[in-house]
């Protein structure tokens, strides 16, 4: 057994709750609270110090949990401490989820800040990780605007499905007869913010309406009179509101429409910096060679994936040569898979093996939207992968099109990790 100090950290918005071990699991300081300040980092590292000091410890392992962002400007500082790097210092992040399933090994206890931190560093004491954390700098800010524009995507659709309700009690047949092909499209937006209803449009003679709505569209409407027929039948088609709904329903829809043009706005100007970050990224810049995949998916999926010489170490037992051996591609393929939850765990005990086999779902949800949005492109573009979903699709009788988009992702994991592998760009016929 190593003579290494464990120290597990729990992070808080306001503290930081350390627990001091020796190496065979006994206490050293099994509970101290710093500020998660300047301050309270200076006091932590204080006591850390004076305890390698004293033990003559010949390295330091710290663990800490990571709750959203409460950890990473302590670890940031902890990384470049000049006075701990000579301590052969080790920094571990957990997923919480570890330290949660951990704590069911033994006997009930409170969930409190002043027990937390002993589960960590036990947890890495006698579940070591094997990858070390590192600050990855150079990946860590294109993560942030690509994390960020994963936010505005969803604000965006979130509020699309709330304006879609009341859309409804203004025209409730609107979204079934489609008059335009987006309801969120410039053209539809002028139409339904004209007037609280739209019973003056649609009495208006229908090749009147065309030439209206073919001055609205600036006269890029292909059929402006089939947009006519289409809408004057959801008019048609519609319940008529109250009267004493129609203005509050109608201010509605306009504020909500505003929200909708402004988070539109907020995602051009994200994508805008992701390119730009990108250019600063070669290896990252590789993936956007792949047919139908541009500067935002190729950072969003390399930037949760980093460096991926991480995922080739260390050396891996297998179990039919009963030996170490050097990971391969396939082995970070699988890894990447499995952090990006596009994994099916097997159930079985005894001799029942389960023949459903449900996706997990678990790990990195970025890396897992960025690679299927990438995966619904790649379909569209390259041949293999069309096959490959089409032939996914027709082996099902339900969710046919997620079920075959999400095995098209997991096979696209590795082209993408051998992309990043060997930094060259996407040649047709390799995946």
């Amino acid at each position: 057994m190593t003579n290494r100090l464990q120290v597990g950290i729990d992070f808080s918005q306001k503290g930081a709750d350390f627990c001091l071990m020796f190496p065979n699991g006994q206490p050293l300081e099994l509970h101290r609270a710093f500020d998660n300040s300047q301050t309270g980092y200076s006091l932590a590292k204080q006591l850390m110090l004076n305890a390698l000091d004293s033990y003559q410890f010949d390295g330091l392992d710290i663990s800490g949990e990571a709750t959203a962002f409460y950890w990473l400007p302590f670890f940031l500082q902890l990384a470049t401490d000049p006075d701990l790097s000579p301590h052969q210092m080790q920094l571990f992040l957990l997923n919480p989820r570890w330290v949660h399933w951990f704590k069911k090994c033994f006997a009930q206890d409170d969930k409190c800040d002043q027990r937390d931190p002993y589960y960590i560093a036990e947890r890495t004491r006698t579940h070591r990780p094997q990858v070390g954390w590192s600050p990855q700098m150079d990946t860590l800010p294109l993560r942030f605007y690509t994390r960020l524009r994963f936010h505005l995507v969803q604000n965006l659709a979130r509020e699309k499905c709330y304006f879609s309700t009341f859309l409804f009690l203004k025209a409730s047949a609107y979204r079934r007869y489609k008059p335009f092909s987006d309801i969120f499209g410039r053209t539809s937006q002028l139409v339904l913010t004209h007037s609280p209803s739209l019973d003056d449009l649609a009495a208006l003679p229908v090749h009147d309406l065309a030439h209206h709505l073919d001055a609205l569209s600036g006269h890029h409407l292909p059929d402006s009179l089939d947009n006519a027929r289409k809408l004057q039948r959801a008019v048609t088609e519609s319940f008529a509101l109250n009267t004493s709904l129609t203005e509050p329903v109608q201010y509605i829809l306009d504020l909500s429409l505003d929200l909708i043009r402004f988070l539109e706005h907020q995602v051009r100007q994200v994508e805008d910096r992701i390119a730009t970050e990108l250019s600063s990224q070669p290896a990252i810049r590789q993936l956007t060679t792949i047919p139908g995949i541009g500067p935002v998916f190729s950072s969003g999926i390399g930037a949760e994936i980093g460096d991926i010489q991480r995922f080739l170490q260390p050396a891996k037992w297998d179990k039919q040569r009963q030996k170490y051996r050097s990971r391969n591609l396939r082995d970070a393929e699988d890894a990447v898979a499995k952090i990006a939850g596009l994994w099916w765990p097997r159930t079985n005990s005894g001799d029942f093996e389960a023949e459903d086999r449900r996706l997990a779902k678990t790990g990195n949800h970025y890396l897992r939207y960025y690679l299927i949005q990438a995966a619904d492109k790649m379909r569209q573009h390259i041949p293999t992968y069309a096959a490959f979903y089409a032939a996914k699709y027709r082996q099902t009788t339900k969710h046919k099109h997620k079920r075959a988009l999400v095995l098209t992702a997991r096979k696209s994991v590795g082209l993408v990790v051998g992309l990043l592998h060997r930094n060259e760009a996407y040649r047709s016929g390799e995946g």
